[in-house]
């Protein structure tokens, strides 16, 4: 059997150039004086740049509200003593895909929406503390589950904090979807995926996303329980090339490693060398003022005593 390269035949692969490492020529459209930017790459300030930006096609929300107990061995009042006020922000959303939590459905009759069911979701907050002149004495780190499944939890409210919602939203390019084995077979999961500011949770993802923002309503650090209310909203979101006009790069301030304490003496330190100025005798210009204002002005006209001692 002969070989490609005495039969001259060629490798049944096609070869791709991008727009970028094909574009060799210059502005008049000819090769005279090109510039090939995989050899001679282009430095400068362009006038539009590609981007590729998360895009959202829908969005709905709702709100929620409980009461939960600060689930701590020592209660807040003995940790934190002079506790008078508190923040809060969601850090973390837990929660199962799948039949017996979060669910994903194609709406039969609607094909470019979806009806996402919320349900049994944890949430983790983050609980900075501080006294009556808002000084900052320490953080917890409570949950509390909105949306219980159980009725018959301590956090449930028929009003404020049911067993489930339901919402329906657009998502022309579908979910994202989870794929897992069980038992041997392929399962594939619609998923809601959660963006939080856990280093787990910290991104957004093509599909349905869901956030949540908090807010305290009541601190009791008497009894150990807060009330927070939380808005979750889940949107669909999708990834798209766009062209954007640009007018140049960020320019990063540059930060000071110099203390800011003693300021003044640190420009001394830094700068020129003390140096004795005052004239000699000789050098005066006559009025024999003693001050650098009366020496500019005419001394007859002023305070000056007309002798250098005064």
């Amino acid at each position: 059997m002969a070989n490609c390269k005495s039969c001259g035949c060629k490798k049944n692969t096609a070869r791709l150039v991008s727009e970028g490492a094909g574009n060799v020529q210059n502005s008049t459209g000819n090769n005279q004086n090109c510039y090939d930017v995989c050899t001679n790459p282009v430095y400068g300030t362009p006038g539009t740049l590609g981007i590729m930006a998360p895009l959202i096609y829908d969005e709905i929300g709702v709100n929620l509200c409980t009461t939960f107990t600060i689930d701590e061995e020592t209660p807040v009042s003995e940790q934190f003593p002079t506790a008078t006020n508190a923040a809060v922000r969601v850090i973390g959303l837990d929660y199962t895909n799948g039949a017996t939590g979060v669910t994903v459905e194609n709406i039969s009759t609607r094909p470019n929406c979806y009806l996402v069911t919320l349900t049994d979701i944890t949430v983790q907050f983050e609980m900075k503390l501080y006294d009556e002149c808002c000084r900052y004495l320490g953080t917890l780190y409570p949950e509390a589950v909105y949306l219980p499944s159980d009725t018959t939890a301590a956090t449930y409210n028929e009003d404020t904090n049911p067993s489930s919602v339901e919402m329906e939203i657009f998502a022309p390019y579908g979910t994202a979807v989870e794929i897992t084995t069980v038992a041997e077979e392929t399962v594939y999961t619609p998923v809601v995926n959660s963006i939080s500011l856990s280093t787990t949770n910290n991104f957004v993802t093509q599909g349905i996303n869901m956030y949540a923002l908090p807010k305290l309503l009541d601190f009791d650090y008497t009894d150990n329980t807060i009330t927070v209310g939380l808005t979750l909203v889940v949107n669909s979101l999708y990834f798209a090339g766009y062209m954007v006009p640009t007018t140049g790069r960020i320019q990063t301030p540059k930060g000071s490693i110099v203390p800011d304490e003693d300021t003044d003496c640190m420009q001394f330190v830094e700068g020129d060398l003390l140096n004795l100025a005052i004239k000699p005798l000789s050098l005066g210009d006559g009025c024999g003022c003693n001050n650098s204002t009366d020496m500019k002005n005419d001394c007859t006209q002023n305070s000056c005593t007309g002798n250098i001692f005064g």
